[in-house]
């Protein structure tokens, strides 16, 4: 049984290679429909983004007689003061939110209007040599508008049915080819759910080159983006789909090519 499959899928393949450009229309197709479907489940809902928010900071200069466990215990206390959201450390040089010169302390306010009474508790700290206000206008990250979604939606239908067609197109068309072998085997005995079994090997062969195209992309794609805020901030799901992303499109781009390989497959026409 085992020699006859080799046999059938060896012969199938070699009528395949007369109708390669049609299976690699169909598989690019189907890189399509696995890139279509991934933008579906990344992109986020979307909609207008908010508005441009004003964020408050105080820099407090650091004294250079202040030890590390001195700078630990003083920012501690000033986090647990009422208005303070986050307190953060600064070596000279460093630029954010403002170049600073010396170790500084920044200090992040929960409101503007809150910053007399943190700065007065900053002041009244030994070892602050000083104390700057900086207010910045931060906008937010980006949303990508939900007309993404949907046309990602609209891609993933086209696709699906385009993918399904040109499995069956290509399907067709090697069977055709094939159709005096095909008619022989039959007549020879073989059921059809074996000679079927070919078919749907290579359907399943060109679903798995097309999924590892698209696996090739993704990587290449999550590579690139690495380095990409703008990206990383639009489409924060990106960076933590890769590995389920690989083995979904692995198995959705197998299981799409054996379907078109069973809607391309010949019924049996002969009626005796």
């Amino acid at each position: 049984m085992k020699g006859q499959l080799l046999f059938l899928f060896t012969e199938v393949l070699k009528a395949a290679s007369g109708h390669l450009w049609r299976f690699c229309l169909w598989a690019l197709t189907l890189v399509l429909v696995l890139a279509a479907g991934t933008a579906l489940l990344l992109l986020p809902a979307g909609g207008e983004g908010s508005r441009p928010v004003t964020r408050a900071y105080l820099l407090a200069t650091l004294s250079r007689e202040l030890s590390e466990q001195d700078i630990d215990e003083l920012a501690w206390r000033l986090w647990e003061q009422d208005g303070v959201e986050q307190v953060s450390f600064r070596f000279p040089g460093e630029e954010e939110p403002a170049a600073v010169q010396d170790r500084t302390l920044v200090v992040l306010l929960t409101d503007p209007a809150l910053r007399s009474q943190v700065q007065e508790k900053l002041a009244s700290e030994a070892g602050i040599l000083d104390v700057r206000y900086l207010e910045r206008t931060v906008k937010p990250p980006p949303h990508l508008p939900s007309v993404a979604r949907i046309l990602a939606l609209v891609g993933l239908v086209l696709g699906l049915a385009l993918a399904l067609f040109l499995g069956r197109w290509a399907m067709g068309r090697l069977a055709q080819s094939w159709n005096e072998e095909l008619n022989l085997l039959r007549a020879s005995g073989l059921p059809e759910s074996t000679l079927r079994l070919p078919f749907l090997a290579l359907g399943a062969f060109v679903g798995l080159v097309g999924a590892l195209v698209y696996v090739g992309l993704l990587w290449g794609a999550l590579s690139w983006a690495q380095g990409e805020q703008v990206v990383r901030q639009a489409v924060p799901l990106l960076f933590s789909c890769g590995p389920l992303a690989t083995a979904l499109g692995l198995l959705a781009g197998i299981l799409l090519g054996v379907v078109g390989g069973m809607l391309g497959y010949p019924p049996r026409t002969d009626h005796s």
